[in-house]
């Protein structure tokens, strides 16, 4: 992974990415946005209305934390959304912002992706939906502040994606990883809908993601209840359950 913070080394990762997002199409044409931290105090972002699939360095604009731009260039309309971000992970130097297309119909949707394969649980934990704000706007930038603090992955309603990393080329891949498990999710429903672990499963992959060096996985990646809902009782459970249920009814 690129960790370099020369202002070179990271305008040929951000050009490198957009390129690559696109060629996967991951996002299309001029939508999409990404941004990477230069030194402690300077990000450098995709400029407004940029084709990333021919992002070139002069498509980039230098800004400081407040987003006042330092160099020539308007930068990308999302940047609230970037800035708040680096505020609330100050240890992130890379946001990536796409509409994968899988993982995009599931925001439209309002619906969170199943948590219900072992990477995406590994990887990610869970992929929360933030709640519906107007493209470029602060109520968007808002939105996502709460799940960005326990996640590096968001989904944001009725617009798109968000990825941070420790490079761009993590928050890349990220996005990449997203869309991928949107994509098996999907045929899942398909097929009869996902089999979901259980909080015992959950545990041991939240042990093995500790092992690794993340943190746990979160609360709202738990299961409310086992698999589709189901509830398992003992023969004599059963009979005391429906021996209380006669003496009520007479």
């Amino acid at each position: 992974m690129i960790r370099s913070t020369s202002r070179a080394d990271i305008a040929a990762a951000i050009v490198a990415a957009g390129r690559r997002l696109h060629e996967r199409r991951i996002l299309a044409s001029r939508e999409g946005n990404l941004s990477a931290r230069v030194g402690a105090d300077r990000i450098l972002t995709t400029a407004t209305g940029t084709h990333k699939g021919r992002l070139r360095e002069a498509d980039l604009v230098l800004v400081d934390l407040a987003g006042t731009p330092l160099s020539d260039g308007e930068p990308s309309s999302e940047l609230k959304m970037h800035l708040a971000i680096y505020e609330e992970r100050p240890e992130v130097r890379a946001v990536v912002h796409a509409h994968p297309p899988i993982a995009t119909g599931y925001a439209v949707a309002g619906k969170q992706p199943p948590a219900a394969l072992a990477e995406v649980v590994g990887l990610l934990g869970c992929v929360p939906v933030a709640p519906y704000g107007t493209p470029s706007t602060t109520a968007l930038a808002d939105s996502v502040r709460a799940p960005i603090r326990d996640f590096d992955v968001v989904l944001l309603a009725n617009h798109g994606a968000v990825a941070a990393g420790s490079s761009l080329e993590e928050a890349e891949e990220r996005m990449v990883q997203l869309e991928h498990f949107a994509q098996i999710a999907l045929v899942a429903h398909l097929l009869g809908g996902p089999r979901h672990f259980s909080r015992e499963q959950i545990d041991a992959l939240s042990e093995l993601r500790e092992a690794a060096g993340g943190p746990p996985v979160p609360a709202i990646c738990y299961p409310s209840t086992d698999e589709s809902g189901t509830i398992t009782l003992s023969r004599q459970e059963l009979v005391d359950l429906i021996a209380d249920a006669l003496r009520t009814i007479r």
